[in-house]
């Protein structure tokens, strides 16, 4: 018997029309709609007869209005929807999107209502629309929290929302995902599903880390432990001042994981950056990811540049707590002293002068 996963290998390699002959065999009509639609946008994306797509997608509505389901065809359409957003047929998705919203209105079960809402809400996210995302989430899980059923339904309905917000954040760069991966944690966590909230935690901190440059396949590529790599995928898509941030922050993250070498990641990282144009928002950026990196005489070339007077101040205060944490607590005072701001200033001595207590 012929399966999805015997059809994907296929579509990857760019074996269209084999990948084509092989969806004919699938029984499942939503495993038919989900493959056609992944031979639609890889032909898009990568390449190929780009005059299959508007059939592909005909013949794949096709098969949704026959599904007997109303679930199923709202979760037929999200696929289709979210095919046609990547494409840039973004009127035609939208449509695609109502129609499914329309398909589960239909529905009353509650449960299964819930884990397709949470299906359009993942289709909703990958095209770009992340609040709206959000609130249909948050709708999925409402309908199965509220649904009078077995707690053991209930909690296999919201695993299955958790799942799909962690994939709809591992599926979209890091200033979108962030949402997504603490929904998630949040119901791992009150289920005590522990393994599962750990990784969707370490998401979260490398959401946070890497975050002007959080495409999700430089994180997942961390993840992975494959840093190299990951540069190598920054260094193709950003250039300048973004690519020497992304760099930081990449080094960070390696920081954080405890590679030591990301030492030498910030230093090629202004070896790279030639003749740098920054902006006001770049060098607080930049300061404060140099403190982070332990790399302070950089972090304060840059801090004294900042010309928001209280955001300098805070820029500064934070390079001296770090000498004091790193037992340089003279050094620490003598830059303390120099902060502009009178405020800030006091509260950086009072702060070393503790430090300097706690290690006598």
């Amino acid at each position: 018997m012929t399966t999805l996963e015997d059809v994907i290998p296929l579509i990857e390699r760019g074996y269209y029309e084999d990948a084509m002959e092989k969806i004919e065999m699938l029984d499942d009509p939503l495993d038919k709609v989900d493959a056609m639609t992944q031979v639609a946008i890889t032909i898009h994306s990568k390449g190929g007869p780009a005059d299959w797509i508007p059939t592909i997608i005909d013949d794949a509505t096709y098969i949704v209005q026959k599904m007997d389901h109303p679930t199923d065809r709202a979760m037929g359409y999200s696929m289709i929807a979210s095919v046609l957003e990547k494409i840039g047929y973004h009127d035609e998705a939208a449509d695609f999107f109502n129609s499914a919203i329309e398909e589960l209105d239909r529905v009353k079960d509650p449960t299964e209502k819930g884990i397709a809402l949470a299906f359009l809400a993942y289709h909703m996210a990958i095209s770009g629309y992340s609040e709206q995302a959000l609130e249909v989430f948050d709708l999925a899980f409402d309908s199965i929290i509220n649904a009078e059923i077995a707690y053991r339904l209930k909690v296999d309905g919201l695993l299955k929302i958790a799942e799909l917000l962690e994939k709809a954040g591992d599926s979209v760069p890091s200033s979108r995902a962030l949402k997504f991966y603490e929904m998630s944690f949040d119901i791992f966590d009150k289920l005590n599903v522990n393994q599962q909230a750990a990784i969707v935690e370490k998401k979260i901190e490398l959401t946070k880390t890497v975050y002007d440059v959080g495409l999700p396949q430089i994180r997942r590529a961390l993840l992975e432990g494959k840093n190299h790599y990951a540069l190598a995928i920054l260094d193709r898509n950003y250039s300048g001042v973004v690519r020497l941030i992304g760099t930081l922050e990449i080094a960070l993250w390696m920081k954080r994981v405890n590679n030591p070498e990301y030492l030498d990641v910030v230093d090629k990282a202004f070896e790279n950056c030639q003749n740098p144009h920054f902006t006001e928002a770049n060098v607080q950026q930049i300061a404060r990811l140099l403190t982070a990196l332990g790399s302070l005489k950089r972090a304060l070339a840059f801090a004294i540049k900042i010309k928001d007077i209280r955001k300098k101040s805070e820029a500064m205060k934070a390079i001296a707590i770090e000498l004091a944490l790193n037992e340089d607590v003279d050094s620490a005072e003598k830059l303390a002293i120099n902060i502009p701001d009178p405020q800030v200033r006091e509260e950086a001595l009072i702060e070393i002068e503790t430090l300097r207590e706690g290690k006598l």
